[in-house]
């Protein structure tokens, strides 16, 4: 699988493609374990409006014990939440081109309704996810149908920048 990350950061206030591109969703250099559409026969015994996932929603990114976790562009926190079966503790933030949602979070630095900037530290991630600590982050772009078998999200790996992110190789999977 391949991606078409941008070569280089857009102009401060251009966003492409898609009209979005987004920050790092944390601090340094990550590696993704986990891809978007992966694991097709797990993530199908999982609904979203009574509609089974087609896979996995998102994009998980390996982070160690207590990585600050950032907003990927300006926006307002629209709800933080806890889904025992899923997410964790999680948080969902409204952009102008949609939402993010930041997954499998222990500590919250904002509260809902907040208006929060384009890298501002937003919490932390829980190293106590039933698998290795990571972050699930993944994005709805606008106009979204929940029902889709992604729940509306997208893949937000090719809007992100590509040198804060390390895509193994298939070989390494």
């Amino acid at each position: 699988m391949s991606f078409d990350f941008l070569k280089t950061a857009i102009e401060r206030g251009h966003y492409e493609p898609e009209s979005i591109y987004l920050s790092a969703p944390f601090e340094g250099r990550r590696r993704v374990v986990q891809l978007w559409g992966e694991n097709p026969g797990l993530y199908q015994q999982i609904q979203i409006g009574g509609v089974p996932l087609r896979g996995h929603n998102g994009v998980d990114f390996g982070l160690p014990d207590h990585t600050r976790l950032l907003a990927t562009d300006k926006g307002r926190v629209i709800e933080i939440g806890h889904d025992p079966g899923g997410y964790g503790r999680y948080l969902k933030i409204q952009h102008f081109w949609g939402e993010s949602l930041y997954a499998h979070v222990l500590g919250f630095a904002v509260e809902a309704g907040q208006i929060v900037t384009r890298g501002q530290h937003i919490g932390f991630n829980d190293t106590k996810v039933s698998t290795q600590p990571h972050l699930h982050f993944a994005i709805r772009v606008y106009p979204y149908i929940r029902g889709n078998g992604w729940g509306g999200y997208s893949d937000p790996l090719p809007l992100l920048d590509p040198s804060r992110i390390l895509v193994p190789s298939t070989t390494e999977r």
